[in-house]
Parts: structure tokens; C-alpha cells; sequence
């Protein structure tokens, strides 16, 4: 059951937190986003006074607050946090820089908690995974791939708070409606990303780098230790809530690796942006608007989604399904949005 007085507390607590974060860092000028150094973050420019890139920080600082008995996360998640504000403030610009230190936090912390993902349903991985340094390594590769997935989403405002608090969400339903085991402090988060959300909406407050790298790391846990804790509970779900930042950056990946680009160098070809792009080519309403109307438009999709199957969590070919129809449906509006905006992209092997 909810405790709703400590509910009303920690939303209390978090909005005059990030109300007064808000107005100092605005006020000296601290952390302000500059949008011109993020190639997939442009669309941010529309803003006349860029805001804070605050929201990790004051997510962090919320997590030390209020989280319960998750002393190594707090811990790594710091390192996390500060990797991310490194990118922010442009003293660590280079990708591989960022993720070579992201897989080192990762490494300690999931040989620290035990973390790592056993059971894929599938004989031969499952047998593989019985070698500890083959689990660990797969983890973090989905940990990082989710981490930089989240950072290419966060180009329009609430697409990643937004997206994470339907994940979270959809973990508190299931919890509720089947009984089954969760980690208090998803709840928690889930109110964090809440409070900051119309902050987000109205362009107060944005997550920036360090903020998406802390969420996305923050999930991570939640989700694969929910799939641990519940042996019913299909290890594709994870796969069928994370979908949309894994998939992002898989194929963002490959189509400039195709295209004869570095993999690394950051473009403005990410989904969200061309339909944002195209919104303005047609001038379906005043662009200003336009902005977290796209955002929340793929959180509304997503949304559909996990409500309309969120019961089949425990059913794997389902999740595989639902999974693989999302990627198509993706890919067929992606090559629709490039043929619309006339992009140049092309895939070369």
C-alpha cells in the first residue's frame, strides 16, 4: 500500500527542491546548455535563454535523499552523474572517453551487487551465462546501450522523463495487480520524474547528458533486478519496456556505420527528429509547440503499448512479438520520414 503521507512529502520536497535549483543555477549562469556542441540536441535551440542541464543533478540529490538501503547504487550512480556533467560541460566530448568510463563504473558495480543477467530462455546463452564474465559483460553491454540509447533521446523535452515514468509505472502496475516483487524505490523515481516533468514540458529544466545517463543507469537496476526477483516474470520484458532508447541506438549505430560515418559522431537523423523536421516543413501547428508535442506523441504510442499488453508479462514469445512489431513499425516511419524530407542518407556497404 502507498504510505500517502510520505507520497505528498516527497513530491513536496522535490518540487521546492527543484524549484530553488531551478532559480539558482538559472540566476549564475551555472550548468546552461549549449546546445551547439550536441549535433542530435539542436532542436533545443528554439528556447530564446537555454535552461539548466540541473535535472540529473536534482534527481541525484532526491536519490540521496529518499532512496532506502542502496548504498552501492547511490555510489556508482555518483560516477555515472559525473560522467554525464563532464559531457555537459564539454570537458570529456569524446564518446569513446565516455563510454570506456561508463564500463568501468558498470563493471565494479554489477561484480559488487551480483546484478548480472542469467536467463534468457534460451539454452545455449543460458548455458554461456553460467560463465560469470560472459553474464557480467552482456549486462553491460545492455546497461550502456540503454545509458547512450537515452542520451540520443533526449533531444525534445519530457521524450526521456516522459518515457521512463511510463517504465516506471508499467513496473508499479505489475506489481500491484499480480503480487509481485519490486524495489520500493522505483516508486520513488517515479515521483522524481513526475515533478520534474512540467519543468521539462515548459523548458525550465533540462536533463542533459548527465541527467538521461542517471535515469537510463537508475532503470537499468530497477529492471533487471525486477526480472531476477520474479522468476515468472519473462526476461523479454525488459526488452519490451526498453525497446525504444536500446533500438535507437543499435540502429543509429548501424546506419551511420553504413553510411561511411563514424559511429560515434553525433547527427541529427534520430527518429524523433525527423518527425520533429517534418512537423515544421508542413507547419502542422506553431512551432514552439511542436516540440514536446512529437515527445509526447511516441510517449502515447509507447503508453498503448505496454497498457494493452502489460497482463502477458510472463509470456515470452508475446513480448518477442510485440518487441519485433515495434522495431518494423519504427523502421517503416523512419524510411517514411526520410523520403518525406528528402535526407541524404545513404547506405553504403
Amino acid at each position: 500500500m502507498i504510505d500517502f503521507d510520505n507520497f505528498f512529502y516527497v513530491i513536496f520536497t522535490t518540487f521546492l527542491l527543484t524549484s530553488f535549483i531551478i532559480y539558482v543555477f538559472n540566476k549564475n549562469n551555472i550548468l546552461i546548455d549549449q546546445v551547439s556542441y550536441s549535433a542530435h540536441k539542436k532542436l533545443k535551440e528554439q528556447y530564446l535563454k537555454s535552461p539548466s542541464l540541473c535535472g540529473g543533478i536534482i534527481i541525484y540529490i532526491c536519490s540521496i535523499l529518499f532512496f532506502k538501503d542502496l548504498s552501492l547504487l547511490i555510489l556508482f550512480s555518483f560516477f555515472i552523474l559525473v560522467i554525464g556533467l563532464l559531457s555537459d560541460t564539454n570537458k570529456m566530448s569524446s564518446p569513446g572517453k565516455r563510454i570506456f568510463f561508463q564500463f568501468i563504473v558498470c563493471l565494479g558495480f554489477i561484480v559488487l551487487t551480483d546484478l548480472g543477467i542469467k536467463d534468457l530462455r534460451i539454452e545455449t546463452l543460458n548455458y554461456l551465462f553460467n560463465f560469470k564474465i560472459i553474464s557480467i559483460l552482456f549486462t553491460i553491454f545492455c546497461i550502456l546501450i540503454l545509458i547512450n540509447g537515452s542520451n540520443f533521446l533526449d533531444g525534445l523535452n519530457t521524450l526521456v522523463i516522459g518515457y521512463y515514468s511510463l517504465v516506471c509505472f508499467f513496473l508499479i502496475l505489475l506489481s500491484y495487480d499480480f503480487n509481485l516483487l519490486i524495489n520500493s524505490n522505483i516508486k520513488l523515481l517515479f515521483i522524481f520524474l513526475i515533478v520534474l516533468f512540467p519543468f521539462n514540458f515548459f523548458g525550465k529544466i533540462y536533463l542533459g547528458d548527465s541527467g538521461s545517463y542517471l535515469v537510463a543507469f537508475f532503470i537499468s537496476f530497477f529492471v533487471i533486478d525486477f526480472s531476477l526477483k520474479n522468476s515468472l516474470v519473462s526476461p523479454y520484458l525488459i526488452c519490451f519496456l526498453l525497446w525504444y532508447p536500446a533500438f535507437e541506438n543499435l540502429f543509429s549505430i548501424i546506419r551511420r556505420l553504413l553510411s561511411n560515418n563514424k559511429a560515434d559522431v553525433a547527427d541529427q537523423h534520430h527518429l524523433h527528429q525527423m518527425i520533429y523536421n517534418y512537423f515544421i516543413k508542413k507547419k502542422i501547428i506553431n512551432n514552439k509547440y511542436i516540440n514536446t508535442l512529437v515527445a509526447n506523441l511516441i510517449n502515447i504510442y509507447n503508453l498503448i503499448i505496454f497498457i494493452s499488453f502489460y497482463k502477458l508479462y510472463s509470456n515470452t514469445k508475446i513480448l518477442i512479438f510485440v518487441t519485433i512489431t515495434n522495431i518494423v513499425i519504427y523502421l517503416v516511419l523512419y524510411f517514411l520520414m526520410k523520403k518525406k524530407l528528402f535526407l541524404n542518407i545513404n547506405f553504403k556497404k
